[in-house]
């Protein structure tokens, strides 16, 4: 089957809107590109936030506590109406115990994979190596847990 190029172009556009929104933490901007019944999943959450509600708070308390949070896309793929943005993201963490100099920073690679409908984004999964993330975050960690192999 063909790929409508007009339809690639739309679903690129969309997420190289969602990241410019990510990077400058523009929240509204990140929500208008959902479609009200959207679903998120990182697999750093514990659940799957549902409908643009649960993504607004999602994103407001993720900058407010990661409010030096940036994505760098390394690559793209596109299939029909999915698009897999291969991407790192660095910052610094938040605050531990409330204490700003206890924030350490931390850089991971990771890919999502945004399914696009009618220009807006349905459904977007994030994945990455979450306990990477956290033994940057908390050094002691990599004496605690077991070697990976």
């Amino acid at each position: 089957m063909p790929v409508d190029k007009s339809e690639v172009t739309l679903h690129r556009a969309v997420v190289n809107r969602w990241i410019e929104a990510f990077n400058t933490h523009n929240v509204a901007a990140i929500v208008a590109l959902y479609a009200d019944d959207a679903e998120l999943y990182d697999s750093g959450m514990k659940r799957s936030r549902r409908g643009r509600t649960e993504i607004e708070r999602w994103f407001s308390k993720r900058f407010r506590d990661m409010p030096s949070i940036i994505y760098t896309p390394t690559g793209q793929i596109v299939a029909e109406e999915h698009v897999a943005v291969l991407w790192t993201v660095h910052g610094r963490s938040p605050r531990i115990l409330g204490q700003g100099w206890l924030s350490r920073p931390f850089q991971v690679d990771g890919v999502s994979i945004f399914t696009i409908h009618d220009g807006f984004i349905q459904k977007q999964r994030g994945y990455y190596e979450h306990l990477a993330a956290l033994e940057q975050i908390l050094p002691p960690l990599k004496w605690l847990l077991p070697p990976r192999l």
